[in-house]
């Protein structure tokens, strides 16, 4: 499973040290590094597990020491924003999704407020019995306040959004309703979604 997720180690900082003489051999090149734990999902970090370590070397002789030097160098070093890749990847796709669904609300208000000739409603609406329907209404006619609609053939028990094969707007049953009252049913949650510009082959355009 440490294939799809687990934690790793990476090293996060470097330094060369030419100032602490080695205790082994006395040169003057020691090498600090300073590693992270993280946890992955496919190798993508997620979020660090507060784990640092750090580990010293003469770069002459290989010899391991200076305690106090290490830990001088593991409290100065702060994990990098990299490991988070995991948050961050998620606080954006939520905010994105957020920004596109307000932005799917406005256009949807201005729709219903400005309604157009072939405009399509989704209609969610819940039964006597508590179930929920889905049906379309289209926009046939407008004459100053007043909106002809056209109820879709068929009804559906889950969402959708566009007509079954068999599916089509039944041209002798309009029903007339107020531009304020498109409003309210937007309001209510009576109208789920709203389909302009759409391709002139789609279903949308059949009325029988």
């Amino acid at each position: 499973m440490l294939f799809i997720y687990g934690r790793r180690k990476i090293r996060i900082k470097k330094y060369d040290d030419y100032h602490v003489k080695c205790d082994n051999c006395n040169s003057y090149e020691q090498r600090f590094s300073v590693y992270q734990e993280y946890f992955h999902i496919f190798f993508i970090p997620i979020f660090p597990s507060g784990i640092k370590t750090i580990q010293s070397v003469c770069l002459k002789c290989n010899d391991a020491f200076n305690g106090e030097k290490k830990n001088h160098y593991l409290s100065i070093t702060r994990t990098p924003i990299y490991l988070y890749t995991g948050i961050i990847l998620l606080v954006g796709l939520i905010t994105t999704l957020v920004i596109l669904n307000i932005n799917t609300q406005k256009q949807k208000a201005d729709y219903v407020a400005n309604p157009m000739i072939n405009d399509v409603y989704l209609i969610r609406e819940e039964t006597d019995n508590r179930s929920i329907i889905y049906y379309f209404l289209k926009v046939k006619n407008i004459e100053a306040d007043t909106v002809e609609l056209l109820h879709s053939y068929l009804q559906y028990n889950r969402f959708i959004s566009t007509m079954n094969d068999s599916d089509y707007f039944v041209n002798d049953e309009i029903y007339r309703v107020s531009k304020t009252d498109l409003k309210n049913f937007l309001e209510s949650g009576l109208i789920n979604a709203v389909m302009r510009d759409y391709d002139k082959s789609s279903r949308f355009m059949i009325e029988k």
